[in-house]
């Protein structure tokens, strides 16, 4: 249930029945010759898609999916053609505002679900969600698949670090909009091996100067629709348990 198909009167019934909000943040930045620039977003939404059921027969409310965030920061994309980036403190600022107006909908809860790795970018969900939380008038959650709690339930490549527009990422999209995969690039793309948070504590700027040329990481020739629906699973268990943390 997408919150923007709504209108205001199905919107206020939902409300009054009780909803949970589920806010899809990503990034619009270069994923390879292979996967589209809104990756991150693709991800999150699916996740969020996926999750709603989850969140009506785990919690007895309505998941409600709200318009994705799209632009936020991604330098280390920045030398690709498409990548759009804002800086940091503009992130904690529109989040901050966003879930506090969200919350004043009258959502029993409002869970921020991540599919953007970039390091600052996470920490500037983390410092508008801790800067909300303050005066939001219902609970708000993070689910964050980089957090250590939920990094070793996801896949060999993720935990590696190695993870952008390979085979992780790759097979997410590939189980949620397999017709924006460029297949026969995909399946030709040599693996990346690169440690890419040494490279990233090393200094490294962006992708290129870390070896990237093509803008990913990893292995996706690898990347398989069974992957991506498994991983989407520990995904929307992860929404969850946030979400009903966050209530309780």
């Amino acid at each position: 249930m997408k919150l923007a198909d709504l209108t205001f009167p199905a919107a206020e019934a939902i409300l009054k029945t009780g909803a949970v909000a589920l806010w899809p943040t990503g990034a619009t930045e270069a994923h390879g010759p292979h996967l589209p620039l809104s990756t991150d977003v693709i991800i999150a939404e699916e996740t969020c898609r996926r999750a709603a059921p989850a969140v009506r027969a785990e919690l007895g409310l309505a998941g409600v999916v709200l318009p994705p965030l799209a632009f936020t920061v991604t330098d280390y994309a920045g030398p690709f053609a498409g990548t759009i980036s804002v800086p940091k403190a503009t992130t904690v600022a529109y989040v901050r505002d966003v879930l506090l107006a969200v919350a004043d909908q009258g959502f029993r809860a409002v869970c921020v679900v991540n599919a953007h790795l970039e390091p600052d970018h996470r920490f500037a969900l983390r410092d508008a969600v801790d800067a909300a939380r303050a005066s939001a008038r219902c609970p708000l959650a993070l689910a964050d698949p980089c957090d250590r709690r939920w990094v070793p339930t996801l896949t060999e490549e993720f935990q590696s670090g190695k993870c952008h527009a390979g085979q992780y990422e790759s097979s997410l999209v590939l189980a949620a909009r397999p017709e924006l995969v460029d297949e026969p690039v995909r399946v030709e793309l040599a693996p990346v091996n690169v440690d890419l948070p040494g490279q990233m504590k090393a200094g490294a700027r962006n992708f290129k100067a870390m070896g990237a040329d093509l803008a990913y990481f990893g292995d996706p020739g690898a990347a398989s629709v069974r992957e991506g629906d498994a991983t989407y699973e520990k995904l929307v268990q992860m929404v969850v348990t946030m979400t009903k943390e966050a209530l309780a």
